[in-house]
């Protein structure tokens, strides 16, 4: 009968630190708001980072409004996730006919069954410029992986047209 008392009393304590344990991970309660953080006229960028807009009147060293610079117009992907991506040259750039057109990207890399590739175009100006990330895919180490260079091709689907500007690729 002694056991019959322990197990609801078990059974309670554990649903009370239960309660508690959850109660202590978040709350509803807004807080105390922190103040807005002072200006000091200083602008930290990280290096690669694009300049900073310098406001209305500014010749930011561009012919393009700051709204259409530097703007991702399509990623493309093969293999899957890239795992222990590395800038990768790129051999050929093709465009396909259509609108918005779809650029295919051609590199010389290894096993077509165990290589993953990212590849994204971005508008800078009047110029498209085409980055490519390869490694390997996620069960490459499970797989009988063949030495060798192979041609490979991964898409890019653009979000918006070319509309004349020149396509590059990015300098690795």
């Amino acid at each position: 009968m002694s056991n019959m008392r322990r197990a609801p009393r078990s059974l309670c304590a554990a649903v009370i630190l239960t309660a508690l344990g959850l109660a202590a991970c978040g709350s509803d309660d807004a807080g105390e708001q922190l103040p807005p953080p002072l200006d000091t006229g200083v602008s930290v960028t990280a290096p690669g980072d694009p300049e900073p807009d310098q406001g209305p009147g500014t010749d930011s060293g561009s012919d393009v409004p700051p709204a259409q610079s530097d703007r991702i117009l399509g990623t493309g992907n093969l293999g899957g996730t890239v795992v222990d991506p590395q800038p990768h040259p790129i051999d050929d750039i093709a465009i396909a006919e259509s609108y918005p057109e779809q650029l295919v990207v051609g590199f010389t890399s290894g096993d077509p069954n165990c290589t993953a590739a990212d590849a994204t175009a971005t508008a800078t100006g009047s110029t498209v410029i085409v980055t490519l990330q390869v490694g390997i895919t996620e069960d490459a180490l499970s797989r009988s992986c063949q030495a060798g260079d192979f041609e490979q091709t991964v898409t890019i689907a653009l979000d918006a047209g070319l509309d004349g500007r020149e396509v590059i690729a990015a300098e690795i």
